[in-house]
């Protein structure tokens, strides 16, 4: 029965799918707008379970921040775990200085930072050699460069192999009991690194555990609106992991900012190279692995642990990565159906894998209501009333849940309660419907098509050229 359980549920999202596309052409008035009705339905009583589920979540922390203990007693032999910080690069001249700069200014250092040149031909390593001083090892590739000026700084100059294949590399060779891996363009706050070693040293079943990360768009005429929609993205999905995490069902963790303990790692095989979702890939494995050796695992997002990430700022490099996000996703979720609604992986295969499962489709869906109804509107230059309060509805529904989100966000960060930033999202929750929303639905759908060709075209975040490094 259990071989059955992920194609049932999988052909029935597709059947109501078929349906309501049928049910455009074949009815009118309210019905041919059939399609809209069960993407409403879904999304409004999800994001009502997210926002209660979040509420829950956030007293629980604040409750917990209040009874926190000294945690020098959790630690080993009264010392915090070693950390090594792993950052894989290739051509990021622009935006390595920051990310070091970041490191240096941690209140409790790592122990090592390997900087993994993946085949630069950027003047990146000319740049490193000459800030702080490297000498190589030998001309041979796969050969350390070490810091004169900083010990902790190595860096691993090797031809291009791919992001997974070069972190592979990385904590293998990773001295620390704790490995964080860093986009390059991923700036951490001073704090960052002391709440990772805490967060590991307090709960000794943690394997996996991510920072909390705010998108800076920048070098583009576009990155005003990209910023303003991916901030309250950000700050809701986060929110959003923080309700998972408490249900012990928390799968995404964001490789631009993420840490894991060592010898998970080791048990686990480390990163698919294969995949194009490889931090996201690695969660399941690692989930699958504990739950079949009855071992216990849990993944947190640490609210410590903050940092800012470069993020798309033109509508080309935002489809790429939201094509590519998506096509991973696909592929992932394939690869380990057989965990959908099976109780063998608790939670994790009970729940958040069938969430996962209508997830799939739901880009399709809002996408097809979109189109459907501008279609309608098109014909009959008018909408039915009933759809009219509907969408009105669900727009001052979706309000008042966003604004609390943000309210609930910045609880849980404890941070200072910001009325702009809710007024912002006010504006941002009335105009995603109509502008930011389609795009990351059409990133899905290409993610779709992506993922029946089985390719994936990739492409850099920022074009770097000899001339752009040096004026800059």
């Amino acid at each position: 029965m259990q071989s059955l359980r992920w194609p049932l549920l999988f052909g029935a999202v597709v059947g109501v799918l078929i349906f309501s596309l049928f049910a455009s052409f074949a009815f009118h008035g309210v019905a041919a707008w059939t399609i809209g009705l069960v993407y409403i339905g879904y999304d409004s009583v999800l994001l009502a379970f997210m926002v209660v589920s979040s509420r829950i979540a956030v007293r629980r922390e604040e409750r917990l921040r209040k009874e926190e203990k000294p945690i020098a007693p959790l630690l080993v032999n009264g010392k915090r775990p070693t950390l090594t910080v792993l950052i894989c690069a290739r051509n990021e001249r622009l935006v390595l200085p920051a990310c070091l700069a970041a490191l240096r200014a941690q209140t409790e250092p790592a122990d090592e930072i390997i900087v993994l040149d993946d085949g630069s031909t950027d003047p990146m390593i000319a740049w490193l050699t000459s800030e702080y001083g490297l000498t190589f090892e030998s001309q041979e590739a796969n050969t350390f460069g070490t810091s004169g000026q900083w010990p902790a700084l190595r860096v691993l100059c090797k031809p291009n192999s791919g992001k997974a294949d070069s972190l592979n590399l990385g904590w293998k060779m990773a001295a620390g009991e704790i490995v964080v891996t860093l986009d390059a363009d991923t700036d951490v706050e001073p704090g960052a690194m002391a709440a990772i070693r805490e967060g590991f040293a307090a709960d000794t079943a943690l394997g996996i555990a991510g920072g909390v990360l705010v998108p800076v768009c920048r070098r583009s005429s576009w990155a005003g609106f990209f910023q303003f929609f991916q901030t309250f993205e950000y700050a809701r999905g986060f929110l959003w992991r923080l309700t998972f995490m408490q249900y012990d069902m928390l799968l995404l963790i964001s490789g631009a900012f993420a840490a894991y303990r060592r010898t998970v790692l080791e048990s686990s095989g480390g990163f698919d190279t294969t995949s194009w979702v490889e931090d996201y890939e690695l969660t399941h494995r690692i989930y699958r692995k504990a739950f079949e050796s009855g071992q216990r695992v849990t993944v947190k997002t640490l609210s410590g642990a903050r940092g800012t990430t470069d993020a798309p700022a033109s509508i080309q490099t935002f489809l790429n990565q939201r094509r590519r996000w998506f096509a991973g996703f696909i592929a992932t979720h394939f690869k380990y159906h057989d965990m959908v609604a099976n109780a063998r992986y608790g939670a994790v295969g009970s729940y958040m894998l069938c969430l996962k499962t209508l997830d799939l489709l739901l880009p399709v869906y809002a996408l097809a209501a979109a189109v459907m109804l501008i279609a309608i509107l098109s014909i009959h230059h008018s909408l039915d009333s009933f759809i009219v309060k509907l969408i009105v509805i669900k727009l001052v529904y979706d309000l008042i849940l966003h604004a609390y989100s943000i309210v609930l966000y910045q609880r849980w960060l404890g941070i200072t309660f910001s009325r702009k930033l809710c007024i912002q999202s006010l504006g941002a929750t009335l105009t995603e419907p109509f502008v930011f929303q389609i795009m990351r639905q059409l990133g899905a759908v290409l993610g779709w098509l992506a993922f029946l060709r089985r390719k994936i075209d990739w492409m850099p975040q920022r074009r770097v050229t000899v001339a752009s490094v040096t004026a800059n």
